[in-house]
């Protein structure tokens, strides 16, 4: 079984789909207590080291996880990029760019086979393109070579358009590095006929297949945890029912709206956003985007709850059904408040800011398929 470290895990969302590829992770890291709630509670045999990584050693992660680095094959995660400065062509020393080094630091002293490293798409044009070049240039100055792309997670089967950063790292020089290919594409209309683009594409997911068999809540309802029967209208829904908890829903609860706001979401029509609402009614909010059903979502932000709008009820988003449109199993809980009044991260940002386990799982069955196997061929 191949083995993993998750670094930066958040959630779990990356954990979540190289586990479900057949890998093992023996030690996941973050610094906020919540994500490290949800995390433990839906890989309760991972040990997760809640601390700084930049206090964080790779001999206690080795020493956590109770294994040698010659062990581990995959090294994930991604740290934040924002505010990235450049001296030269180089990742300078300002503090907001010291947890990228923690992360090259911890890849130089376990020499993982693998790295997978995703990111917001917008890295890749940061400074015309030379942080990602300083980027690639830090990986090869510790012996990796890298080849990135970006992808859209609708490809393989997440039913949300979103665009996401991906670099794979490979140790060594004299290794391919591929990408999977998309296992979805968009249907194309040729004389009334719905054809695929490519014969070999299945249909984006969309909105309606992956929220259809939720329960119904109006805005102000719901639970945190509820029973249900389990059933499905297609294989999306019933993939989602997972294996720890079938007949548990959790984190299904929506948000209260006054009126005003009900009447104005109602007005909006699927696919549009509120800028199409009468200007004496509008707000200064202009991004309230209206799902639309026949499609796959807009990105699943941190703030889906007033960004996202259902697209028949008039309401926002429940922490459910954005993990829904993130591909997690419905027994994947979330702890933390719903509001930012706490100091840790909130349900809304942990679901917002995960890799989509669908998106993961891709990635790690083409890893360990098509460039692990080049390890052993040594």
């Amino acid at each position: 079984m191949y083995k993993t470290i998750d670094l930066f895990a958040g959630a779990g969302g990356i954990t979540e789909g190289f586990r479900k590829a057949g890998y093992k992770c023996i030690c996941a890291n973050d610094v906020d207590e919540e994500a490290k709630h949800t995390f433990t509670f839906n890989h309760p045999d991972i040990p997760y080291l809640l601390k700084d990584i930049r206090e964080l050693t790779a001999k206690e992660i080795l020493d956590m996880g109770k294994c040698y680095a010659s062990d581990i094959d995959v090294i994930t995660g991604g740290p934040p990029c924002q505010g990235f400065s450049l001296a030269g062509q180089r990742i300078s020393d300002d503090p907001r760019n010291i947890l990228f080094r923690e992360y090259i630091r911890i890849t130089k002293d376990i020499q993982p086979k693998v790295i997978f490293f995703e990111n917001v798409h917008g890295i890749m044009n940061m400074q015309a393109g030379k942080v990602l070049q300083a980027i690639v240039t830090e990986f090869g100055e510790i012996g990796y070579q890298c080849k990135y792309a970006l992808v859209n997670a609708a490809d393989y089967g997440v039913p949300q358009a979103r665009p996401r950063f991906v670099l794979i790292g490979v140790r060594g020089e004299d290794k391919k590095i591929t990408f999977p290919k998309p296992t979805h594409g968009k249907k194309m209309e040729n004389n009334g006929q719905m054809n695929l683009f490519e014969t070999t594409l299945l249909p984006y997911v969309t909105v309606e297949e992956a929220l259809s068999n939720l329960p119904d809540i109006e805005q102000g309802e719901g639970l945190e945890e509820i029973k249900v029967k389990p059933y499905w209208n297609n294989e999306f829904q019933h993939d989602r029912i997972g294996v720890r908890s079938p007949g548990i829903l959790y984190n299904h609860r929506a948000t209260k709206h006054s009126r005003k706001v009900q009447e104005r979401y109602a007005m909006i029509p699927q696919g549009c956003n509120n800028s199409v609402l009468p200007i004496e009614i509008r707000t200064k909010k202009q991004n309230a985007y209206k799902l639309d059903m026949s499609q796959p979502a807009r990105t699943v932000t941190c703030n889906f709850r007033t960004d996202l709008i259902h697209p028949i009820m008039n309401r926002g988003l429940t922490v459910r059904e954005a993990a829904r449109l993130q591909s997690f199993d419905d027994d994947y809980c979330f702890f933390g408040n719903l509001t930012r009044k706490a100091k840790w991260l909130t349900q809304d940002d942990q679901v917002g800011n995960a890799v989509p386990p669908l998106l993961a799982y891709a990635f790690a069955e083409h890893i360990k398929k098509n460039i692990l196997t080049q390890f052993e061929k040594e």
